[in-house]
């Protein structure tokens, strides 16, 4: 237990679940026996419905539209943090005082 709270409290393990569940992803998509089901599994239709509106789309389009929205949202979040808080503000600042408009 210990070593997994230690995995998951680093800066890379985000980015290694990342690569090994797009290796997963392949690998899946790419083998005979469960290439079929991966398939039918981003052609299986979701259903989001709040009154009336009502959306209807396969979980391929849900992982293209609203994850990816997610996933570049908290990337300009981490870029908006390290350009205030991380080595950014040190790097820039000598060209933001050059700068004269």
């Amino acid at each position: 237990m210990k070593h997994l709270q230690r995995f998951f409290s680093s800066d890379a393990s985000g980015g290694i679940i990342l690569i090994f569940a797009a290796a997963l992803a392949m690998l899946l998509a790419n083998t005979g026996a469960t290439s079929g089901i991966y398939h039918s599994f981003l052609e299986t239709p979701v259903q989001l419905r709040v009154g009336a509106l009502e959306i209807n789309k396969n979980m391929l389009l849900w992982i293209n539209d609203a994850l990816m929205a997610v996933f570049f949202l908290l990337i300009g979040l981490e870029v908006k943090r390290e350009m205030i808080q991380g080595r950014w503000p040190a790097a820039v600042r000598p060209f933001s005082r050059s700068w004269r408009p």
